[in-house]
């Protein structure tokens, strides 16, 4: 199987273009993440919100909907939020390390 990164090959680029293809991923990434976020918070609400299909939403359904879209936003940011200032501190105890 071929790698798409070859290590040898990432050493060989210049700083600039090692931060360029970090950036690059970091951004596949978000998007990936953002994709994956919408169709999980798809599957769960429709889920659990829409009990029989028809032409329209109901008024039940849609605040469903609406509340369990703002719970998993929320649940998500405080997640996030949490999993990055770990990154940080990690990364402030390691530079400490060094």
């Amino acid at each position: 199987m071929e790698h798409i990164l070859d290590v040898e090959s990432l050493k060989k680029l210049t700083p600039e273009q090692q931060k360029t293809l970090i950036s690059g991923v970091k951004q596949q990434a978000a998007i990936l993440n953002a994709q994956n976020m919408i169709t999980d918070l798809s599957e769960r609400c429709l889920t659990k919100c829409i009990t029989s299909p028809g032409s329209a939403l109901s008024n039940t359904e849609k605040q469903c909907l609406q509340r369990c879209m703002d719970r998993f936003m929320e649940t998500y940011n405080l997640v996030s939020q949490t999993l990055q200032k770990r990154v940080q501190e990690e990364i402030a105890a390691s530079t400490r390390m060094t």
